[in-house]
């Protein structure tokens, strides 16, 4: 009987060093994932990836595919490093000054034929949020654009014929969310260092872009895509835009009052699509559609082939490759192409999505490689995360 006991003794001592072990292993290696301010030079951002090129491949080569078009378009990948996930600069929101942070969460990506656009939160919603700037061609960091708020900035889109970036601009509170932009020429001379300041920057305010999660341009309008797990909270909404190329703003009242006009009894049962329908008989949206439950990003071509990116949690992510029909945004319905790819399996947790205009190159981005997501769970388990955008060669014809 003792050397049972003896031998339980042992075989526990062993699982508990081995735990612990394993503990400190796991430990060890989130916190190396964080940079400290006195490594990253002040008004930039790390650029280390998280993660090896093995790993992130290796994650990759596990999505399995339906058909072989889907697998031949996952095979164009290429990955660029988004800067920021260790750690980058900005700006505290209420002081003003300087200051380091680790939490970026990323949310959007553009393209602007010369480098791509992807935007970031603090995840403690202290520091103004930044939108990092790559090369397209190098895939390297180029530079920092501050903004002078916290917002979700959700939604990112790049005007090619105006030549400027937009972006949504929510700050939460009533009366609080509309659109951010700056002029190319604005980006190209702007140095955080330099400026010590946020971009400088206009905004346009409209009422209607709580929980926007992407947008992009199509057909002289802005089509914004506002997030929801239900049919009830999600839909694809198409905007016109005024000489200038911007939306025309609008105000919560505008909004309040235009609705109040459809009858009372409709809004009681079904107030999203009821509000929608008589935002178009007052002409403040041109249409809209439901789209699909988790929706994060659209990305249309010139022909009108859409690209939705959905996020499901940890499981991977999809993107549904449509062909619209049955006419424009305010009867949109879609429909498989009937050659080539229609729904491709990605990392977990996608969200913004952006195609040239050429339609030749679509990239995506990850919120998973945030520090709140990569450290969720403990070193029993931890969900597998994306430190780079997917870029992958599509044709769209």
């Amino acid at each position: 009987m003792k050397k049972i006991w003896i031998a339980v003794v042992a075989v526990v001592i062993v699982a508990v060093v081995g735990l612990g072990s394993w503990w400190a292993v796991d430990r060890n290696t989130y916190a190396g994932m964080v940079a400290s301010s006195k490594d990253v030079k002040k008004w930039t951002a790390d650029t280390k990836p998280l993660q090896s090129n093995a790993a992130v491949e290796k994650q990759l080569n596990r999505l399995t595919q339906a058909t072989k078009a889907d697998k031949d378009l996952m095979a164009t990948q290429a990955t660029i490093v988004i800067p920021g996930l260790r750690g980058a600069w900005s700006i505290n929101h209420k002081t003003g000054k300087a200051e380091f942070g680790t939490d970026w969460v990323p949310q959007g990506v553009t393209q602007s034929g010369f480098d791509f656009y992807i935007s970031m939160y603090d995840g403690k919603h202290k520091l103004n949020s930044i939108i990092t700037q790559v090369s397209q061609d190098t895939g390297k960091y180029v530079k920092t654009l501050i903004l002078n708020s916290t917002s979700h900035v959700g939604a990112i889109t790049y005007d090619t014929t105006h030549k400027r970036l937009i972006w949504s601009d929510d700050n939460g509170k009533p009366d609080g969310a509309g659109f951010g932009y700056a002029n190319q020429n604005t980006i190209d001379t702007y140095q955080a260092s330099v400026a010590q300041a946020p971009i400088e920057s206009n905004r346009i305010k409209w009422a209607l872009g709580h929980r926007t999660s992407a947008m992009t341009l199509y057909n002289n309008q802005l089509i914004i895509v506002k997030y929801g797990a239900k049919k009830s909270q999600h839909s694809i909404v198409a905007v016109s835009l005024n000489k200038q190329g911007l939306p025309n703003p609008v105000s919560s009242k505008e909004m309040k009052a235009a609705i109040a006009k459809a009858p009372t009894a409709d809004l009681e049962k079904d107030p999203l699509n009821t509000g929608l329908k008589q935002l178009i008989k007052d002409k403040i949206i041109d249409s809209y559609t439901a789209g699909w439950n988790r929706m994060q990003g659209v990305a249309i071509a010139k022909n009108g082939v859409t690209l939705i990116s959905q996020s499901n949690g940890e499981h991977p992510g999809k993107i549904f490759i449509r062909v619209p029909e049955g006419g424009g945004w305010s009867n949109l319905k879609f429909k498989k192409p009937t050659i080539g790819a229609t729904e491709v399996n990605v990392p977990n947790s996608v969200e913004q999505v952006s195609l040239t205009t050429d339609g030749q190159l679509l990239s995506m981005a990850f919120e998973s490689g945030a520090r709140q997501y990569r450290e969720s769970g403990s070193f029993l388990h931890r969900n597998q995360f994306m430190d780079r955008l997917l870029v992958l060669g599509v044709k769209v014809e």
